[in-house]
């Protein structure tokens, strides 16, 4: 069958948006209608069912219980929640809060009191050792707070790291060791405060770097050793001024910072960073081809659309993560893959198959509209089913969706064929990774029909400000252990943990001065926006997509097309 693109208005922002041949292709090949919300508003409304990062103190519900324990959910939400040991043991069913479809009301509907009533795992953890606070993870080992990680070691405070060890507050990091403060890094040992930068050692505050080792504050810099600022140096030389600059204090790291800002602004920037790609149109992108408007995919992917943070391959998905890969046939779906095939509609789904609208479900097969499972298959609205009263069930409930479908609180229609609505959501909008990637405030939230909860701080007494922290980790001995320190710049308190100071002294590094909320914040605000759009190669002669902001919108001057990239830095 031959078909045509269609320019469509999204229900939600009543923008245009144009599904092309090949998407009809593919809505055809799932058996899907096409969406009526664009691009942009469906990656909002999948990521405002990520929680990767904001963790509250609420009631553990497990039975026998009284204690609290640490939850993506916020005490707030109308939920309850069990601990990690007792939602993966044997000692509850899901299948006991499971229900009859009901024909007469919205699916939503019924799928909003589904989550009510069920227990949801209180941090998103699998096969990990001694993962303390980690959520969105796989197979981790003694890390502290890292959210969206897979297979990595004695690290904390990251997020979307893979492979690392002894890797502290990074961000899209990959097979670092001994890192600290990277964001887009990979394959690279002792690097500190560095950005897009591969195979390098021995070295802080590189940009846009390849196999450097013993340098400092270096952009576009390939196979060099023992240069600062771009200028060769002896060993010798190096050394002293190394010494000089007392990247070991508060105020030597601060000092570099600034600087670092203004070499990155006049670096040059490749308009889109793809690697061994064919056919690919996205921004960090890795060994991957015939896919459009992707980005942050680590390899291995293809004939995909509107995906992002991907490991270890995707095939024939669109609209999925972040949270994503080693998967095919995925749509319309947030924290999927790991082994998974023909999901649909999903929120944290892993090794699965043919699971549709459901939430929280691993190693399931055959599921629709069910929520917190592991291990299940020919269930509905958790209750269990044989194969035939499944199949027969099923149909059923599709045409009713079509027929019935929900309408939220700005009157956009949910049928068959959409996501869940945001206002069904356990999460507020600032609790999730949509405020990363699309922030906005309290009013905006409003006024779209978001939840919005505002932060409100433990009750910890603080003990020692931020900014009056020793310069160098020298002048530090086990008694920061026991002190509450105060953010210089949020207020928050935070500690340093034991396995934290550790890490500092091995790598002579000063003690941060700001909670790791705001360092993470931080890291965000260095990425550029999972937006393209067109702009000026620096050297004028062509129009390139870029993710890069305009220059005057505060982004680098010297973005240039990958012809002139390759002709400036090789």
């Amino acid at each position: 069958m031959e078909y045509k693109s269609q320019n469509i208005i999204c229900q939600n922002c009543k923008k245009d948006f144009t599904i092309e041949p090949d998407d009809f292709g593919f809505y055809e090949k799932i058996k899907v209608p096409p969406p009526t919300f664009c691009p942009e508003c469906r990656l909002v409304r999948r990521l405002m069912w990520r929680n990767e990062h904001s963790l509250f103190r609420r009631p553990n519900s497990a039975p026998g219980e009284s204690s609290t324990h640490i939850s993506i959910y916020h005490p707030d939400a109308k939920i309850i929640s069990y601990d990690k040991e007792m939602w993966w043991g044997d000692k509850w069913d899901p299948c006991d809060y499971g229900t009859d479809y009901d024909f007469s009301r919205p699916f939503f509907e019924q799928f909003k009191e589904l989550l009510k009533r069920v227990p949801h795992l209180t941090l998103s953890d699998s096969k990990s050792v001694n993962a303390r606070f980690c959520n969105v993870t796989v197979e981790m080992k003694n890390c502290y707070l890292i959210s969206a990680g897979w297979a990595s070691e004695d690290s904390m405070y990251c997020n979307k790291i893979e492979k690392c060890k002894f890797t502290h507050d990074s961000y899209i990091c990959f097979s670092i060791e001994l890192g600290y403060e990277n964001i887009y890094c990979k394959n690279s040992s002792r690097l500190f405060f560095s950005r897009e930068s591969e195979g390098c050692l021995d070295s802080y505050f590189l940009y846009d770097c390849r196999n450097c080792s013993n340098c400092i504050l270096c952009t576009n810099s390939r196979n060099k050793s023992y240069c600062i600022e771009n200028v060769q140096y002896t060993r010798e030389e190096y050394l002293k001024k190394k010494d000089e600059l007392a990247l070991n204090t508060c105020l030597g790291v601060e000092k570099a910072k600034i600087k670092f800002e203004k070499l990155w602004q006049e670096a040059f920037h490749k308009h889109l960073k793809l690697i061994n790609t064919n056919n690919v149109v996205g921004d960090h992108v890795s060994n991957s081809r015939d896919c459009f408007y992707v980005f942050d995919i680590n390899g291995e992917a293809e004939n995909s659309k509107y995906a992002n943070w991907g490991i270890q391959g995707l095939k024939d998905s669109y609209d999925v993560g972040p949270g994503c890969g080693s998967s095919e046939l995925t749509y319309e779906s947030v924290s999927i893959g790991v082994s998974s095939n023909r999901c649909f509609f999903n929120a944290t789904t892993w090794y699965s198959s043919n699971v549709f609208y459901s939430f929280m479900m691993n190693n399931c097969h055959y599921c629709f509209g069910c929520a917190e499972m592991n291990g299940k298959q020919y269930c509905i609205f958790n209750k269990q089913y044989t194969k035939e009263e499944y199949e027969t069930l099923v149909p059923k409930i599709i045409k009713q969706m079509k027929e019935m479908p929900y309408i939220d609180k700005k009157g956009n229609s949910y049928g068959f064929g959409e996501f869940f609505p945001p206002e069904i959501s356990p999460f507020a909008y600032n609790e999730t990774v949509a405020q990363d990637y699309f922030p906005i405030n309290e009013k905006v939230a409003e006024a779209k029909g978001y939840l919005w909860r505002e932060y409100v701080p433990n009750a910890y007494k603080t003990t020692i400000k931020g900014k009056d922290l020793p310069q160098t980790i020298a002048e530090v001995d086990d008694s920061i252990l026991d002190e509450v320190i105060e953010c210089e710049i949020t207020k928050k308190p935070f500690k340093i943990l034991e396995q934290e100071l550790s890490f500092y002294k091995r790598l002579d590094l000063p003690l941060p001065s700001i909670h790791p909320d705001e360092r993470h914040n931080r890291r965000l605000k260095l990425r550029n926006p999972m937006i393209l759009r067109k702009r000026m190669c620096f050297f004028g002669d062509k129009e390139v997509f870029t993710t890069y902001l305009p220059e005057s919108e505060g982004g680098p001057k010297k973005v240039v097309c990958t012809e002139h990239y390759n002709q400036e830095i090789y």
